[in-house]
């Protein structure tokens, strides 16, 4: 597998090539589109974007160095979740960032066995670009301000032993603004989405073996 970047047109644009059929589900699931042989992700800079990132050579080609480094381990999908949450808790504290934990990880953290796809983090917005600060040497795909045109207003991602690491922020998702649950794990105090969330939107998803394991967690707890 190569992973690369390049830029035409004035786009930035996230390529990986000779990946193998069992990756294809993990490269789509990261917003890649398949064009022939290749995937791509492309981050255009016309009228409107978020320049600030491209305007930076050394944190473009930071990201083009990293990317190219790690993108093969990242899109091979192994990687131990227990290991990848404690560095992320350890460097969040230790660096006085805001964070919570969104999508699947929120499950595992519970102790209900499914394995994650990525890790989906979300920060408060103070606490954004901080992130890049604190991991340079893992980002592999910029921290942009989207201005609210997609789901989120702040989108960054890393990649941490292995993890594609999913970095998100929104001033409705402040802790202020948001429900969440507070869990220890590991020594930490963690907040996660609230159970009942994440179970209703696994069964919007149809997700039967999430579903499965999020009720055998149930009856587990009563």
């Amino acid at each position: 597998m190569k992973c690369h970047c390049y830029e035409a047109n004035d786009d930035f644009i996230l390529c990986v090539e000779n990946a193998g059929v069992e990756h294809e589900d993990i490269i789509l699931h990261a917003w890649f589109e398949k064009l022939g042989n290749k995937f791509i992700k492309t981050y255009p800079m016309e009228s409107g974007a978020d320049k600030s990132w491209y305007k930076n050579i050394e944190e473009k080609e930071r990201i083009k160095s990293n990317f190219a480094r790690l993108g093969q381990s990242m899109f091979e999908g192994i990687f131990d979740w227990k290991r990848v949450l404690l560095t992320l808790a350890q460097k969040f504290l230790g660096n006085g960032i805001e964070w919570y934990i969104f999508g699947s990880s929120c499950e595992i953290v519970r102790g209900i066995d499914i394995k994650p796809n990525d890790i989906d983090i979300i920060v408060h917005t103070k606490d954004f670009y901080k992130v890049k600060d604190v991991f340079p040497d893992n980002i592999v795909e910029p921290f942009v301000d989207n201005k609210d045109t997609w789901l989120v207003r702040y989108f960054g991602r890393l990649c941490v032993d292995g993890a594609i690491v999913d970095i998100a922020a929104s001033e409705k998702m402040n802790i202020e603004n948001h429900c969440y649950d507070k869990v220890m794990y590991n020594g930490f105090n963690l907040y996660i989405e609230p159970f009942q969330t994440r179970y209703a939107l696994e069964t919007k998803r149809n997700r039967a073996d999430r579903l499965k394991a999020m009720e055998e967690y149930i009856v587990r707890t009563k």
